[in-house]
């Protein structure tokens, strides 16, 4: 489950929509302490750089900071080593760090040795101690992980000096057994509750909470809802195909009326006519099942290319294939979609009047019924179509608008980086300071560039 504090009368963007916050590390550590609905709670922070050097060889990964239940919740323990121990997570302890497989491979050369060796993480000597299993990357893409308190000690509720940060972990959690997610909701809606009245400076808004399922943190409102509407657009071609296809049905009907007033003289049943105008429909889709499997096949390579093309890597869990009861659900709507398009038609043209159909010039299928239906369905497909694609219209230019912001100056002539200085080679705030200032003088000096600033990511006022 994750875990979030709520205001109740912030917008759900400023509420993460509907996940919540966790305002400071104080905040997760009081409520790991007086909950009752887990079994172990944790704390991490994902997507965050985290420099290495190993002989002599500095790299650059994409780390988690995690507390030390972080493995024991998900299930997952290291193939080589140890995982995290409390002590490991305390302030001012030997650093230490858990390499992820890929890199393990990669840039340690699969060293089965390679427990107990000594890297430098952000500046700081450390000590390498697991190795976790091959595909794993968890949250989202993480490479290494090391103690989140012994990188980012707790610092005061309501700090506000330069560099200081309560780097706030996102908190997740293991439902004991026989608690539901509404009574670990009402608990964390208490507890939420208490912390306002007791911090009132930094809590005195956050006096309801949030528990969901883990999954919900990961994929998002916004993404589910894509998903649903991606769906939605789906089931609409599907339904125009159907119309399309009970169309042609009703038109060969129509051309073979008199065919089948023949068999129908001779003793076919009305079943039997009907049977047979089915299978011929079923064997059309079938042959469109089949090629529309083929196609899902190529159409999922070419996605996974091109989402590994991304400057940013997608999460690792994305696994794009023909899942198995994905596969068994479309066969059962294409059996479906059969019957619905093709029994009408099918029904119609086999209860025809075979002596009115045989006279020459008789008006075949075209019945009053016949050519009411058709007419309906025409006017139903143009419906689903203008609304599907009124819907596709909106869809690319939102996101056509998205990518055209008129931010109020030429974007494209201006460059941004982002810079960490590790406590190891800059120990103290002047020293990080200074650093700072002289790479703007130098970045002002170069001719290539009009102008050069600074600034802070760490949001209110900044005392320096």
């Amino acid at each position: 489950m994750s875990v979030g504090l709520m205001d109740p009368k912030a917008s759900d963007q400023n509420n993460n929509f509907g996940l919540g916050n966790i305002p400071t590390a104080q905040d997760y550590e009081e409520l790991k302490a007086t909950q009752k609905s887990f079994s172990m709670m944790a704390g991490y922070l994902n997507g965050s750089t985290v420099n290495v050097t190993y002989k002599n060889n500095p790299q650059r990964y994409t780390g988690g900071y995690v507390t030390e239940d972080f493995f024991k919740i998900i299930g997952v323990s290291p193939v080589l080593g140890r995982d995290f121990t409390a002590a490991d997570n305390k302030p001012g302890a030997e650093k230490v760090t858990i390499l992820g497989d890929e890199i393990w491979q990669r840039d340690f050369g699969a060293d089965p040795n390679v427990v107990g060796q000594s890297v430098r993480i952000n500046g700081k000597s450390a000590t390498i101690i697991g190795v976790m299993p091959p595909n794993f990357k968890f949250p989202v893409s993480e490479e290494l992980w090391t103690p989140l308190y012994n990188e980012f000690p707790p610092q005061p509720r309501g700090d506000l000096r330069l560099g200081a940060s309560n780097n706030a972990p996102a908190v997740m959690g293991r439902l004991k057994a026989g608690v539901t997610i509404d009574q670990a909701n009402a608990e964390f809606i208490t507890l939420a509750r208490h912390l306002a009245e007791d911090n009132p400076k930094t809590n005195q808004n956050l006096t309801s909470a949030s528990v969901q399922p883990l999954l919900n943190t990961f994929t998002g409102v916004q993404f589910r809802q894509t998903v649903w509407a991606m769906l939605a657009a789906v089931i609409l071609v599907l339904l125009i195909a159907c119309v399309n296809v009970m169309n042609m049905q009703f038109g060969r009907a129509a051309l073979r009326a008199k065919e089948l007033a023949i068999r129908g003289a001779l003793g076919a049943t009305q079943w039997r006519l009907v049977r047979q105008m089915l299978t011929e429909s079923l064997v059309v889709a079938v042959f469109g099942a089949i090629a529309g499997v083929i196609i899902a096949y190529w159409a999922i390579d070419f996605y996974v290319r091109s989402i590994n093309a991304l400057p940013f890597p997608a999460p690792y869990y994305w696994k794009f294939t023909i899942d198995g009861s994905v596969l068994v659900f479309t066969v059962a709507i294409t059996l479906l979609a059969t019957i619905a398009s093709g029994l009408v038609p099918a029904f119609l043209s086999a209860r025809g009047n075979a002596a009115e159909i045989m006279k020459e010039g008789g008006r075949g299928n075209s019945s009053r019924l016949v050519n009411i239906i058709t007419r309906v369905l025409v006017v139903g497909q143009i419906a689903l179509t203008a609304a599907l694609l009124i819907a596709a219209t909106l869809e690319i230019k939102s996101i056509r608008n998205q990518m055209k912001l008129d931010y109020g100056y030429d974007e494209n002539g201006i460059y941004a980086a982002r810079m960490a200085l590790m406590e190891g080679a800059y120990p103290s705030e002047d020293s990080r300071r200074e650093f700072f200032q002289r790479a703007v003088r130098a970045l002002q000096a170069n001719s290539q560039f009009k102008s050069a600033a600074m600034s802070i990511r760490q949001p209110g006022p900044i005392r320096s």
